[in-house]
């Protein structure tokens, strides 16, 4: 596990989009993981200045969406495809026949997101990011008695929903009960995975995180402790509990 400590929302954002840079540079048909929320906006941000910029060339990378609400299209400004196109997407030249999300509107849901658990499964994730959720859950991953594997439907925690509520209008009972997540055999395969965090707000997860060794699906970013190739790129203040043996040997930009 890798530990990298940040200034500030914004230099997480700049450190975590040179890493896809540069993994892009090596492998330029990156199967990315793609995920949405606030946490990674300003990634997006500076991949698209790089791309206006010349310093990349995303046409040949293919994405999967991390995750997406059940009973969500393309067209609702809360799905999270329609997140992807306004913040990255629609803004670099990748090829649209490369951009792949689960259908939340399938008439068959099972058989669509068995399809699209097939597909990551054939592709091979090489890069995915996620942040971790007031509850502990990364992607729609949430705590519960067990975790399942591959790309399934979820029933949201009120947890989750509030935390999601301003993108509804503030209202977290307008936010969707149920929701589509890639599963944690998916996370686990993947060959370089991130977590971002800033903010004071994610402190106490983080210490519990790098405090304690079990599994715990109750907590279900604990999983990460198994990953092969890790690393949390966090701000000061989501890294101010952190126990200082882990400090020691963070990287700083």
């Amino acid at each position: 596990m890798k530990l990298t400590i940040c200034r500030d929302y914004s230099e997480v954002s700049q450190v975590m989009a040179q890493r896809v840079l540069s993994l892009l540079e090596k492998k330029p048909d990156l199967v990315f993981c793609l995920p949405a929320g606030n946490s990674p906006i300003g990634m997006y941000r500076e991949l698209v200045k790089a791309y206006e910029a010349g310093k990349a060339d995303f046409f040949r990378m293919r994405t999967f969406d991390m995750d997406e609400y059940a009973g969500l299209g393309p067209q609702d400004p809360e799905s999270f495809i329609h997140f992807m196109h306004e913040h990255f997407l629609d803004h670099v030249n990748i090829d649209p026949a490369n951009v792949r999300y689960p259908d939340a509107l399938a008439q068959d849901l099972e058989a669509e997101l068995g399809q699209y658990a097939e597909e990551i499964a054939e592709a091979g994730l090489d890069i995915a990011i996620t942040g971790i959720g007031d509850d502990g859950h990364i992607a729609f991953n949430e705590p519960g008695p067990v975790l399942y594997p591959r790309t399934h439907k979820v029933k949201l925690d009120e947890a989750t929903r509030r935390q999601n509520a301003p993108a509804f209008g503030g209202d977290w009972q307008k936010v969707p009960e149920y929701a589509i997540t890639t599963g944690m055999e998916e996370h686990m395969k993947t060959s370089h995975y991130f977590v971002v965090c800033s903010g004071v707000r994610k402190a106490g997860l983080l210490k519990r995180f790098f405090e304690e060794e079990a599994l715990d699906p109750m907590f279900p970013v604990s999983w990460l402790r198994m990953h092969p190739n890790v690393e949390f790129i966090v701000d000061e203040e989501a890294a101010s509990l952190i126990p200082e043996v882990w400090k020691a040997k963070a990287r700083r930009p």
